[in-house]
């Protein structure tokens, strides 16, 4: 199978869990015998444009003719049987889809985001969930300059979003949509988008091929530090959990919050804050975790993190929110605490700290979870599924207008 894999990579200046994804996948994919070409453009091309050409940019968000015909360019010449999009803002946008749904190939996107829903992405808003622009056109969101805190920033992307839904793109221009989770998918359709194009394929994480570690290592939360990843959560709750210390936590990462995060923690006993650390540092510390804390308040997709936690054996705790509800199996891979309550977390992290057989119970079930469904060759083998499940090289859409759909309003 020859499958030509298209994505625009974010900025260097910001590490990227999508551009870590592609490449991972892309590799697996030539592993297990595939033939691949990666056409990528690199968002970091942008600072060195001249200043006429930089205006130029909220246009090619909405429609660019640059990417249509770069990926055109790629298909002719590469002759795929399967185009596998990924990211396509902001250099390429959703033109190029339409540009190899009009090439007569099969088309695939992977849906890392909410950006078609959601101008920010994210749906967060001032640090809670949003969901004000789901399924309608997304005026909120310029409103609220949720793109960069910036409503010229945003105004580009709300108009991308309105017209490709409005003119069918994402309707029709797409034969199949992967979703890393099924919450991702849930809320894709809420928004009206076609049930039977969406799928599910998980993220993987590689396999370390080697015994866990004594849990000794206390507990780890891995982690930019961002509002929406409720860091301030968990340290609260170290606090009510440990007052007099006794076990240890590590917070890794690094992020706008990281002075105040580190004031805090400074006055918490057995807390930690490292910094930006090496990949394999990282997941050297994460080896030897009692358990892996992701206190998000806002909806992930499918955090990377929590693969490589199941990989090493290690349990999760969990917000119940989004899909972290979801790959993280309540009493069975990890615990759950409500998002944005620090009690809760507390009264999880206490339950795993004082009950050595629960966590070991724990770890044994998410590195079974991981050699079920989060493994590279269970993840490889269900993408392959996804391309043969399409049809020929003919689709149902082909014969079908590139037009407005009511249920995409």
């Amino acid at each position: 199978m020859r499958v030509l894999v298209v994505h625009n990579r974010y900025r260097s200046a910001q590490p990227s869990g999508e551009n870590a994804v592609v490449e991972e996948e892309t590799a697996l994919l030539r592993e297990a015998g595939a033939t691949v070409e990666l056409h990528s453009v690199e968002s970091d091309q942008i600072a060195g444009w001249p200043a006429a050409k930089r205006a130029t940019l909220p246009g090619r968000v909405v429609w660019s003719r640059a990417g249509a015909a770069e990926v055109r360019r790629a298909i002719a010449g590469f002759r795929p049987d399967v185009v596998h999009f990924h990211n396509t803002f902001p250099l390429l946008s959703p033109a190029a889809l339409r540009a190899a749904h009009g090439s007569g190939v099969r088309v695939v996107q992977t849906l890392h985001n909410f950006r078609p829903l959601c101008p920010a992405a994210t749906f967060l808003r001032d640090g809670r969930v949003c969901e004000d622009c789901l399924g309608r056109i997304p005026i909120p969101a310029v409103v609220h300059g949720c793109y960069r805190s910036s409503r010229a920033a945003t105004l580009p992307i709300a108009v991308k979003d309105a017209l490709h839904s409005a003119i069918g793109t994402w309707s029709t221009a797409v034969d199949t949509y992967i979703t890393p989770s099924e919450f991702a998918r849930s809320r894709y359709l809420k928004a009206g988008w076609p049930a039977e194009r969406i799928v599910v394929k998980h993220n993987t994480a590689p396999d370390p091929g080697r015994p866990r570690p004594a849990y000794d290592g206390g507990f780890l939360c891995l982690s930019r530090l961002a509002p929406e990843k409720g860091i301030d959560v968990l340290l609260e709750a170290w606090g009510i959990a440990f007052p007099d210390g006794g076990q240890r936590l590590t917070v890794v990462g690094s992020g706008e919050l990281e002075e105040p995060l580190r004031r805090r923690a400074a006055s918490l006993p057995g807390v930690e804050l490292t910094g930006q650390v090496a990949r394999e540092r990282g997941l050297e510390i994460l080896a030897g975790a009692r358990a892996l804390v992701v206190p998000s308040r806002w909806y992930e997709v499918f955090p990377r993190i929590v693969a490589e936690a199941y990989a090493l054996g290690v349990p999760v705790i969990a917000s119940r929110l989004g899909s972290l509800g979801e790959i993280v199996i309540d009493g069975e891979t990890g615990l759950h605490a409500e998002p944005g309550d620090p009690r809760d977390l507390a009264r999880a992290l206490q339950a795993l700290a004082g009950d050595r057989a629960l966590a070991e119970r724990l770890g044994a079930g998410a590195r079974r979870e991981y050699e079920l469904h989060l493994s590279p060759k269970a993840t490889t083998d269900r993408l392959f599924e996804i391309y043969a499940g399409m049809t020929g090289g003919v689709r149902a859409a082909e014969s079908a207008p590139l037009a407005a759909e009511g249920a995409l309003r």
